[in-house]
């Protein structure tokens, strides 16, 4: 799996799945009300996207409010290098799954959902603020830094542990912290591809489904077998060697604790990100489409993108 081409066909598919899913997601933020639940928000994006004529899921809807838009108490899921040391076998990320958490007048929000539309797999992240909150639309105009520094970096050919340590210092030099880092293997992104959906039976676990982990979970055996070989399907700041052709949703997600005299001193911790899919082919990248949420915002702005 490492290297995967597509047709023009497979290619328009995969952009038609991202754009249906933001298509969701914005849907959901305008049915939003304070006093929503996580859950009922996750249940928000299941119905807007089977509306779309979606039904698999390469990770089904999640939803974080507020301070768990930061994964503030969060641990890194599957982190194999506390076990045994901590004497505790490494968790599942049961915190990051939606929750009754409800929604509240100036709260930041997170939504993120990973469809499959013609078998072609997306994996899309969008953030706002419920309401006013220029702390959270300034770190939102923030994120646009990291758009074309990916995108350099993969066209330098650099590995993807020096783009993601390049992001690193972007995040720490703009004062955020780094919250991707508590994905599972703390990924700055991952493969998305095809998914045959057809033949392997939808079998969900922890919103992943069976079909999820056989993608991902291939290359990656393959790594732990063969030590000598570095190629993978996630992005992650041990991963040194760059990107290999295929389709990769990436996903700086910042984070940062603000407050004030007026909130008595108190700090109240929030996280944004964007997520969309990157196209790298054998001599050139791109990113798979421009007419998202997040980069009209930017323009509509006059942010540089």
């Amino acid at each position: 799996m490492s290297r995967e081409f597509y047709t023009d066909a497979d290619v328009a598919n995969f952009k038609e799945c991202q754009s249906l899913a933001y298509d969701a997601v914005v849907a959901v933020q305008k049915r939003l009300k304070v006093g929503t639940t996580e859950k009922e928000a996750a249940a928000m994006i299941d119905e807007e996207i089977k509306a779309r004529g979606m039904t698999r899921y390469f990770h089904a809807p999640f939803a974080w409010f507020g301070e768990r838009t930061a994964f503030k108490g969060f641990e890194r899921p599957l982190n194999l290098g506390n076990f045994p040391k901590s004497f505790l076998p490494p968790h599942f990320g049961l915190k990051f799954l939606p929750t009754n958490t409800r929604l509240e007048e100036g709260m930041c929000v997170i939504l993120d959902v990973a469809p499959i539309y013609n078998d072609a797999s997306a994996d899309i992240g969008y953030a706002f603020a419920f309401g006013k909150n220029d702390a959270i639309e300034k770190a939102l105009d923030d994120l646009a830094v990291f758009r074309p520094l990916i995108l350099a970096g993969v066209c330098k050919e650099k590995t993807m542990a020096e783009i993601y340590d390049d992001v690193s210092e972007a995040i720490n030099d703009m004062g955020y912290t780094n919250c991707h880092a508590k994905y599972p293997q703390g990924v700055l992104g991952h493969k998305v591809g095809k998914i045959p959906t057809g033949l392997i039976p939808r079998i969900p676990f922890m919103r992943f489904e069976l079909s999820t982990f056989l993608y991902l979970g291939v290359e990656e055996l393959s790594r732990l077998l063969n030590p000598w070989d570095n190629h993978t399907a996630l992005w992650s700041d041990y991963t040194r060697v760059s990107a290999d052709p295929g389709l990769w949703a990436v996903e700086p997600h910042i984070g940062m604790a603000y407050g004030g005299a007026e909130a008595g001193g108190a700090k109240e911790t929030f996280g944004v990100k964007w997520e969309e899919i990157l196209h790298v082919t054998e001599n050139n990248a791109y990113y798979l489409d421009d007419n998202l949420p997040h980069v009209n915002r930017w323009i509509k702005r006059e942010i540089a993108v």
